[in-house]
């Protein structure tokens, strides 16, 4: 048994041994309403009363929480779904890097030849053409 069931249990043996012992008539009014009834009834009413609306309370915040507890529940599944995802992307990414690194280490330790060394000047040569394009002067300008 739980702590807290145990000390409904002696909470309410005592409630019930007061309400024993003052069990005389009192009388109740309420706006109109006038009524004669023993102490131990009122007593032993109000505390059912209360514990029903404790019970009702303690109700709502369950439902309240289990009802979180879902919506966080779907929300890690997605956060999950992405994650796997953007591990997916490191892993390609990483996997392209370790080809780049080899390509730029192969290309590195080749040797330079002369037609490399001719095609990078033609190619440098070419973008410095495409940069300023010469316009031809006129017979006037000359």
């Amino acid at each position: 048994m739980g702590w807290r069931f145990v000390l409904s249990l002696i909470f309410a043996m005592i409630v019930a041994l007061f309400a024993i012992q003052n069990a005389e008539s009192v009388a109740i009014n309420f706006v109109t309403w006038n009524v004669t009834v023993s102490q131990a009834l009122v007593i032993l009413l109000s505390a059912i009363v209360g514990a029903v609306i404790v019970m009702l309370l303690s109700l709502f915040k369950q439902i309240k929480m289990g009802s979180e507890i879902k919506y966080e529940k779907r929300n890690v599944t997605g956060l999950q779904a992405e994650n796997t995802a953007l591990r997916a992307k490191l892993d390609q990414a990483n996997e392209k890097l370790v080809e780049l690194a080899a390509t730029a280490k192969a290309a590195a330790t080749a040797p330079i030849t002369d037609s490399d060394t001719a095609a990078r000047s033609m190619e440098a040569e070419s973008q410095s053409n495409e940069q300023e394009p010469v316009q031809p002067k006129s017979w006037a300008e000359r």
